[in-house]
């Protein structure tokens, strides 16, 4: 598979038959790799206006500090994440083959690293895309893939949160529904011209599986969804909880010990419990983001440095394999937990830059009701995304796109 992608970006051939491209490291020697906009938290799946890409970057660490010759390109995706069929001139105004020079060192940091700042070319059309970086022009040798979208608003959304409305799910879960209105110019059809995803806190994975048929209103140009079997219904989870590394010197919030090191620092998280089988506690959050810091150099990121951040959580009776899992790690069930006989915590140790990061413990049972528990009050952001192929186009254009927050 990675030899045939490798050989249609040689020869500038579409992407056809190519699986879904997923957000990925490649290289043990990346770190922390995120598109990053306006805002200062970070997330994966970020999603830019259409004619704003250029003010946001693509962002990632070498480690290996051997100055290696890596070039950067841009993929286009259909809504499910598989290679769009355009060639690189149908969505991009410039070249797709750039070279990556100058990147900045880091300061007094005990991790050495090397940063690098890509700002994303202009794009002509909306969609998903992929920033891909490879190594020495040779594009089998793939250094880190990162996902984001870019929209434009054509089809208005109107969101509504609400408790689930069966009692069984009225405790645990959140139900989204949602209106559109599609202008007449679109020539809207039916529901198999359009695909739509709602994501709960930025998450590739956790998203509505089926929709119901919609229901078209040619008066006001309107397309509703009845959800009459709680299709809309997400399991509500819990609020994430957070670890602040902004510091090396000092205790900063949920820091339970600091251990100085010649060649790296370490910190270890106050010990903490499974939080399923207690009441829903209200607390701040970053719905799963996290931002880099550095708590005594703040105005400039290159001082922040790597630490070693040791994860300890209270020993829960199950078979199961637990992992820890935010917005830092794209949530992949990767960074598993193994039990300390020592300490008599299951614990993760994770290379971390320094700032703040928010977190949860998931096992590999999807209910996950035990470690984080399901609640209908807990706070969640809300991704609403309306994919369209305009008639006469060959890809998904994103022409439809809104956040809403539960609780508010």
């Amino acid at each position: 598979m990675k030899t045939y992608l490798s050989l249609l970006l040689l020869i500038g051939l579409p992407f056809l038959g190519i699986g879904q491209i997923q957000s990925k490291i490649h290289h043990s020697n990346i770190k922390t790799a995120f598109v990053k906009n306006s805002n200062i938290l970070l997330h994966p799946n970020v999603v830019l206006n259409l004619g704003s890409e250029q003010n946001s970057t693509l962002q990632f660490d070498d480690l290996g500090l051997n100055y290696p010759n890596y070039y950067f390109r841009l993929i286009h995706c259909q809504s499910d994440w598989k290679p769009s069929p355009l060639s690189d001139i149908e969505y991009l105004q410039d070249f797709n083959d750039i070279p990556l020079r100058n990147p900045e060192s880091s300061i007094g940091t005990k991790v050495p690293y090397l940063h690098y700042t890509i700002p994303l070319p202009a794009v002509k059309v909306s969609g998903n895309y992929v920033a891909m970086v490879y190594n020495k022009r040779n594009k089998k040798d793939t250094v880190l893939c990162v996902r984001f979208s870019v929209a434009e608003q054509i089809v208005r959304v109107s969101p509504q949160i609400s408790y689930a409305k069966t009692n069984n799910l009225r405790a645990s879960h959140q139900s989204v529904d949602f209106k559109l209105n599609i202008p007449p110019f679109l020539n809207f059809t039916g529901d198999d011209q359009l695909s739509i995803q709602i994501r709960q806190n930025y998450q590739s994975a956790n998203l509505l599986k089926k929709l119901p048929m919609g229901q078209f209103n040619q008066q006001d140009n309107t397309l509703s969804f009845p959800f009459f079997s709680q299709e809309n219904a997400f399991p509500g989870s819990n609020e994430f909880r957070l670890i602040d590394l902004r510091s090396s010197l000092q205790k900063l919030n949920f820091v339970d010990h600091i251990e100085t090191g010649e060649k790296i620092n370490r910190i270890s998280t106050q010990v903490e419990q499974a939080q399923g089988l207690y009441p829903y506690i209200q607390r701040n959050d970053l719905n799963g983001a996290f931002a880099i810091e550095s708590y005594e150099n703040k105005d400039n990121p290159l001082y922040a440095d790597y630490v070693e951040c040791t994860f300890q959580l209270k020993p829960i009776d199950t078979p199961q394999s637990l992992f820890l899992i935010g917005g830092f790690n794209d949530y992949q069930l990767e960074s598993s937990l193994e039990l300390n006989s020592t300490t008599g915590y299951f614990e993760h140790t994770e290379l971390l830059k320094q700032g703040i990061y928010n977190y949860q413990y998931k096992s590999n049972n999807p209910s996950n009701t035990t470690l984080e528990g399901n609640y209908s009050q807990t706070e969640n952001i809300y991704e609403i995304l309306i994919y369209f192929q305009k008639p006469g186009t060959r890809y998904d254009s994103l022409v439809g796109y809104t956040t809403v927050v539960s609780g508010q």
